[in-house]
C-alpha cells in the first residue's frame, strides 16, 4: 500500500489579504504525525527509518521507501515535463502548493531557497519542483514569476485539474481542493510537506515547514552522500 504523505494545509484569501484557518492533520501518515520520524527512536522503526534516524535527518522517513511517481504536467514555458524522467538521477524535492498561499508554501520555499544559499555546490545536483494546484490562478507565466522571487532554478508545473489530480495520487499525497463560493476570497487544501526523492529514484521522507534553512542544508548534504540499506527483492 502506498504511503501518504497525509494532512492537508487549509488556508483562505479574504478579500485580498491571507488569513489562516485550520492546519490539520487529517489521514493516516499524515505530514505533521511525528511517528517514524528520522529522528525518533524504538524498536518498531523499519530498516529505513533507523538509517534515517542514525544520519540525523530532520524530515520524516518513509517506513517503506517509495517509488519515485510517474506524472506528465507542463513547465512554465509550455513545455511537457515528465516528472520521473527529467529528475532522473538527482535528489528530487517535490511540493504541491499554490502562488497564493499566504504562509506554508512561501515558508517552505522560503527555507529550501535559504539552505542552497547556504550550500551553493548543491544547487546542480538537485531538483526543486513545485506543482501548482490551482490551475485559475497558476498561470505558468505567473508561477514563472512567483518561483523566481525564491530562486530560479525551481521548476513550476502546471495542469489540468484532472492531471493534477493523477500527479498528487502517484505521489501518495491527498488531492488539492480548491472552494471559491465563500464572499470575498476562496480556499484552498493542499499537502503540506515536501516530498525528498534520493537520487536512486526512491522516495525517502517527507518534510515539514517547521524544518528551517540549517536543518535543511544538512540534510541535503547527508542525503546526497548516505548509504541506504538495500530493499528486499
Amino acid at each position: 500500500m502506498r504511503r501518504r504523505c497525509g494532512g492537508q494545509i487549509v488556508s483562505r484569501r479574504w478579500r485580498g489579504f491571507p488569513v489562516l484557518l485550520l492546519i490539520a492533520a487529517v489521514a493516516a501518515g499524515a505530514c505533521s504525525r511525528r511517528e517514524g520520524s528520522a529522528g525518533s527512536a524504538g524498536a518498531e522503526q523499519t530498516p529505513a527509518q533507523r538509517t534515517a534516524a542514525r544520519l540525523g535527518l530532520h524530515g520524516s522517513a518513509f517506513p517503506v521507501p517509495l517509488p519515485k511517481p510517474h506524472f506528465v504536467l507542463h513547465d512554465t514555458q509550455g513545455e511537457p515535463f515528465d516528472f520521473r524522467k527529467r529528475t532522473e538521477g538527482m535528489l528530487t524535492l517535490l511540493f504541491f502548493g499554490y502562488t497564493s498561499c499566504p504562509d506554508i508554501c512561501p515558508l517552505q520555499l522560503s527555507n529550501v531557497a535559504a539552505a542552497l544559499r547556504l550550500r551553493p555546490r548543491l544547487r546542480d545536483r538537485l531538483r526543486v519542483v513545485f506543482v501548482g494546484v490551482d490551475p485559475p490562478r497558476d498561470t505558468p507565466r505567473h508561477l514563472r514569476t512567483w518561483l523566481d522571487h525564491f530562486d530560479p532554478s525551481f521548476i513550476g508545473l502546471v495542469g489540468s485539474p484532472l492531471e493534477l489530480d493523477r500527479a498528487q495520487r502517484a505521489a501518495g499525497v491527498p488531492s488539492a481542493f480548491v472552494e471559491s463560493r465563500f464572499e470575498g476570497g476562496y480556499t484552498v487544501s493542499h499537502a503540506g510537506c515536501i516530498l525528498v526523492y534520493t537520487p536512486d529514484g526512491l522516495g525517502r521522507l517527507r518534510y515539514l515547514p517547521e524544518v528551517g534553512p540549517d536543518a535543511w542544508a544538512q540534510d541535503l548534504e547527508v542525503l546526497l552522500k548516505a548509504r541506504w540499506p538495500e530493499l528486499p527483492r
